[in-house]
């Protein structure tokens, strides 16, 4: 059966959001009397998003539970997409897919596209969430080709070497029967070349020549690629290692959701990470767009200087507020010609336009005076 191309179809995708918990929609209908659906309902599936099939105006809906999680695309475009960050992704896909196969879910019911995976991110790691759809959708190799496109249109890395390992998996993801498992070798072979060492010798003394150079290998913990080698004559097999580690690792991770937290006007408190301040203060630059403060605690005033203008908690952000309250990537604000529009990025608390609650990913254009509130944290856009 030959299948359109995941780029070549029209999928439409809303978003909704009821008090703190968002939803992603897609038209669609589910068999429960079907085998997957049997199973995915009697088994705690955690690489699956939670799911559930609602009825919006005579039209059937699935609707999956997105709290506090990004898609793929904004979590790309709110980071610097390199080889490592790259490998690390894949990694964690093929974990979530080989979960799956447990189960027997065939994975062409599985929709792998920029805007139905979906990623937490914890210190340096990253778990994967998945979107289960009833419908035939292609296979992991069709439907990882275009995330591969994806994904070389926005590599950042200015490293020659890591750019053609990048083209080189692709260049492989154009076969038909590749596995993710080769794509990662690809990703992890090492150009190795001949060093040549310079002795300086010493006319005086024999004995001043320096020592052979040494060869340490540097272990940083932390990262779920650090068990797979990158010496291609030691590699060992990715999933054997990885298998090994699943128990440890994500019996210690704790993510957003699993954090005690204190609640204060009904607003539930971030982790205390990321915290690190980096302002835009009105006095850098002639104002063009504004958010000016209106709140009772210690934030500061910013002017909106980019296109994409980020905010939240996490260093990374154009306006760093220092409130718990408000996630470590809460919003951004958008600037087209001479118009503005503030979109919320999925955020704990959520994001407020004169009191309206904002869908995620939905933009909403702004005016003059308008007040919004990022969490608890208010200011007027002028």
């Amino acid at each position: 059966m030959c299948f359109m191309p995941l780029k070549n179809r029209v999928m439409e995708i809303a978003y909704e959001r009821k008090h703190n918990e968002s939803y992603m929609l897609l038209e669609g209908k589910i068999n429960p009397n079907f085998y997957e659906t049997k199973m995915i309902n009697e088994n705690n599936i955690s690489t699956f998003l939670p799911m559930s099939c609602i009825a919006i105006d005579g039209i059937n809906k699935l609707s999956y539970k997105i709290s506090r999680k990004e898609n793929l695309e904004d979590f790309i475009e709110s980071h610097d997409l390199n080889l490592d960050m790259l490998t690390r992704i894949i990694i964690n896909l093929q974990i979530a897919l080989n979960e799956i196969a447990r189960y027997l879910i065939d994975e062409q019911h599985v929709l792998l596209n920029k805007e139905t995976i979906f990623m937490e991110k914890s210190g340096d790691s990253y778990k994967i969430s998945l979107c289960y759809y009833p419908q035939k959708s292609g296979t992991v190799q069709e439907q990882f080709r275009e995330l591969m496109e994806y994904f070389i249109s926005k590599l950042t890395t200015g490293d020659r070497n890591e750019s053609k390992q990048v083209y080189l998996a692709y260049d492989l993801c154009l076969k038909d029967d590749y596995t993710l498992e080769e794509v990662l070798d690809c990703l992890q072979e090492v150009e190795t070349k001949d060093e040549i060492y310079v002795e300086k010798v010493s006319l005086d003394d024999e004995d001043d020549r320096p020592e052979e150079p040494q060869n340490y290998d540097y272990i940083d913990s932390g990262y779920m690629t650090d068990y797979y080698d990158e010496k291609p004559k030691e590699k060992k097999r990715l999933f054997g290692k990885v298998r090994e580690s699943m128990g440890i690792f994500f019996g210690n991770l704790r993510f957003r959701d699993e954090v005690d937290v204190k609640e204060s006007d009904d607003f539930i408190i971030e982790p205390d990470i990321d915290l690190e301040e980096r302002t835009v203060l009105l006095s850098e630059a002639k104002a063009v767009g504004r958010l000016v403060y209106d709140g009772n605690s210690n934030e500061d005033d910013f002017i909106i200087n980019k296109d994409i203008f980020k905010i939240g908690t996490a260093k990374n952000n154009d306006a760093v507020l220092k409130a718990r309250t408000v996630s470590g990537s809460h919003a951004k604000i958008t600037r087209e010609g001479s118009d503005y529009y503030i979109t919320d990025s999925n955020s704990l608390n959520g994001s407020f336009l004169n009191s309206l609650p904002l869908a995620y990913r939905k933009p909403y254009k702004l005016h003059p005076m308008d007040v919004i509130k990022f969490a608890s944290e208010s200011y007027i856009f002028m």
